[in-house]
């Protein structure tokens, strides 16, 4: 009997997920502008308010996981019908 593993949901294979949709071309121009904007702040070692001023510096950085499911959200939202599975493969393009 054969089963079936169930996938780990880390925030790297989210990533991951997140940038081979960036060439899918189900996915509208907007949105792979938009998620490949938010990929780019999550991996991006650079804040935009650092992390010496008060309560704001690091409320910059509980934004990062809630940017991660908003872009999970816009890619998600483009499936219309289709069964929500994450991109694990870049698809042939013909």
């Amino acid at each position: 009997m054969k089963m079936v593993q169930k996938q780990k949901k880390t925030p790297m294979t989210q990533i991951k997920s997140l940038l081979l949709s960036l060439f899918s071309t189900k996915v509208s121009g907007k949105k792979k502008l938009m998620v490949g904007a938010i990929v780019l702040y999550i991996i991006s070692p650079i804040d935009f308010i650092p992390d010496f001023i008060p309560l704001a510096g690091y409320a910059d950085d509980v934004i990062l996981p809630i940017l991660l499911i908003i872009a999970n959200k816009l890619l998600s939202d483009n499936s219309g019908l289709e069964t929500n599975k994450p991109i694990k493969e870049a698809e042939k393009v013909q």
